[in-house]
């Protein structure tokens, strides 16, 4: 992967700051403004995968954008599904000492071991998604449709193939968020903190594009720019 080209392609943008401040306040829309800007990542992803010279693109498409946000917004909710199963018995786990006064201690540590096994498959399952994610964003901006998202053998074989690079994108994403921003908000008194994230989240959207372009994953279409 280009890191640097995914860093520093949103300033060869001629329109960028334009493009930029809009997006801050399309953000700030309640609800709305959170989908069109999911959106709007699933558009860079695209023009990256076309390989498109100029990838960011205009947002003249904000109810598109919106459509798609929401549209990926249902996939990410479908593969929480596992997990909330997997959380909800701990409800009753922590209730279970509670349930009679005999044998409440051996109730005690059956609720903890109980608790700790469940605990770690939560966070297994969790961290599986996450590593799934950048390849439902990719093939989600290839497709445009939910269904293919949810072929979760492709997509396991899909996120395991591509691991080292998509490793490589979450940590850049994770040190932005950790380091730049603090940073920078500390600098400027919180004043380019809104462009930041808008220019880290299209930073992350390009490595993501640059993955599914070397896999050879193409586009249905592009976005304008």
């Amino acid at each position: 992967m280009d890191i640097g080209k995914a860093l520093g392609f949103v300033f060869e943008d001629e329109k960028w700051i334009g493009k930029i401040l809009l997006g801050i306040l399309i953000a700030l829309i309640p609800v709305f403004g959170q989908f069109a800007l999911m959106g709007y990542v699933i558009a860079i992803l695209r023009n990256v995968m076309a390989g498109h010279p100029r990838p960011l693109p205009e947002w003249n498409n904000l109810g598109g954008y919106f459509m798609d946000g929401l549209k990926f917004w249902v996939v990410t909710i479908v593969y929480s599904i596992p997990l909330l199963i997997l959380l909800c018995p701990i409800i009753f786990i922590v209730v279970l000492p509670l349930l009679g006064d005999n044998g409440k201690e051996a109730l005690t540590g059956l609720a903890l071991v109980l608790s700790i096994g469940i605990g770690c498959l939560a966070m297994l399952y969790s961290i599986l998604v996450t590593l799934m994610t950048p390849a439902l964003q990719i093939r989600y901006a290839a497709t445009g449709e939910i269904g293919q998202c949810l072929r979760i053998g492709e997509m396991f074989r899909f996120t395991f193939s591509n691991l080292g690079n998509i490793i490589i994108a979450t940590l850049i994403l994770v040190v932005l968020y950790s380091f730049v921003l603090p940073l920078v908000s500390a600098i400027t008194l919180g004043l380019l903190a809104p462009p930041a994230i808008i220019w880290m989240t299209a930073s992350y959207a390009h490595l993501l594009g640059q993955i599914g372009r070397q896999a050879g994953v193409t586009p249905y279409r592009q976005s304008s720019y």
